[in-house]
């Protein structure tokens, strides 16, 4: 089975030199954690690179959020193309403004003018931001600004994380456009929408080979997982593994008191939060519950709050339920072990339904690539898909 799974050690081209790393992070990294500023670097020498192949004078950040990886594609590589940093929140995109005035202010100040930096008057027009709402049933918006913005030169797009059916939004406006290349590291595969009878556009399959292959919102969701991190993350995997079992109790509670039907799924409760748990626990009376049967009261209670719903056990009811299934933490810990094993596959079969359809798209001549660009560990959705057309080849995980 392992051999069957997409290669996540990172293979990324060579180290940046630690005097650029260093100067990129003083001037263009504000705001971002040491996650993302290496996941930002790492993916800018990409995007630089095939924009430099495919002569892109214009990158196309989609889902740009607070602007991070459209600041260092804009400003730190002097020779680079110009930035249009594409987002739906309006919110963000002032968020973003805010830090690129910054940035500008930085950048004319006489530190980074000895660093190499000159000032140019037209600073502000080398990234510009744009509300635009990206979705799979449309393009045209996306594809005009980006005309817009370059004229009659070329352009490519890039996006970070981009979640869920957003990231196959990229590809397909990729698909359907000119645009000249992309560079796309996907993520929240639980978000994917899949084909349906009614002929509406989905995110998977994409590609003609895996049409008619169905996965469901349990394989997305498996194929999220980070068994990479469990290891060197112990702690932090135990309290999710419990709060999967907490997750479970709940339900079992509300079907065995009737606020469920046996065949009725929970409702989504996502993530219960610190916050969450302590609210919770101001409203209840636990002066003489300790320990588990302590800990799932409150969460019971605070999932409950966040579903919305007015019921609520009693702490006796939570006791007992907690101590009656207190053997189903190790069962439901290895079949969560099992299943989680299987994600890698399941990630692997997107990233090549992924590649398959850029392939069909990027015509004589082009480029598909697919390889692993961070650290898995750090990073766990570290695989990106690059397509060129009529560009050349670099190293990378070839799909031909």
């Amino acid at each position: 089975m392992f051999n069957l799974q997409f290669p996540r050690q990172a293979i990324g081209d060579e180290e940046v030199c630690e005097e650029e790393r260093q100067r990129t992070i003083k001037y263009f990294m504000e705001g971002m954690s040491e996650k993302k500023r290496e996941e930002v670097i790492d993916l800018s020498r990409v995007v630089n690179q095939v924009a430099c192949i495919t002569g892109s004078q214009l990158v196309v950040d989609v889902g740009a959020g607070q602007g991070y990886l459209s600041r260092v594609l804009a400003y730190a590589n002097k020779e680079g193309a110009r930035v249009l940093a594409v987002d739906f929140s309006e919110a963000q995109k002032r968020g973003a403004e805010v830090y690129q005035r910054r940035t500008i202010k930085r950048l004319r100040g006489k530190r980074a003018l000895a660093d190499g930096y000159r000032a140019a008057d037209s600073m502000e027009d080398r990234l510009v931001h744009r509300v635009l709402r990206v979705d799979l049933s449309s393009s045209a918006q996306l594809v005009e600004a980006a005309r817009e913005e370059v004229g009659g030169g070329r352009w490519m797009l890039c996006g970070l994380h981009a979640c869920g059916d957003l990231s196959s939004a990229v590809l397909k406006t990729f698909a359907e456009s000119d645009a000249a290349g992309v560079v796309l590291v996907p993520c929240c595969y639980n978000h994917i929408s899949e084909s349906a009878d009614d002929g509406t556009a989905a995110g998977f399959p994409l590609s003609e080979e895996m049409s008619g292959v169905r996965l469901g919102i349990n394989a997305l969701k498996t194929a999220c997982q980070a068994t990479m991190r469990w290891e060197s993350r112990e702690e932090e995997t135990m309290e999710a593994f419990r709060r999967n079992f907490f997750r479970a109790l709940l339900h079992h509670l509300m079907v065995s008191l009737g606020q469920l039907a046996p065949g009725d799924p929970l409702p989504a409760v996502g993530g219960v939060t610190g916050t969450d748990l302590a609210a919770a626990e101001r409203h209840l009376q636990l002066e003489n519950v300790a320990g588990e049967d302590r800990a799932f009261a409150v969460y019971a209670w605070a999932a409950l709050e966040r579903l919305g719903s007015a019921w609520r056990p009693t702490i006796a009811q939570c006791v007992e339920a907690r101590q009656h299934m207190h053997h189903g933490f190790r069962r439901m810990a290895v079949v969560w072990t099992l299943r989680s094993l299987m994600g890698p596959l399941i990630e692997g079969m997107l990233v090549v339904d992924r590649a398959l359809y850029l392939r069909a798209h990027c015509g004589v001549g082009g480029s598909v690539r697919a390889f692993a660009l961070f650290d898995a560990v750090t990073s766990p959705r570290n695989v990106v898909l690059v397509g060129q057309r009529g560009g050349g080849r670099e190293r990378g995980r070839i799909l031909n």
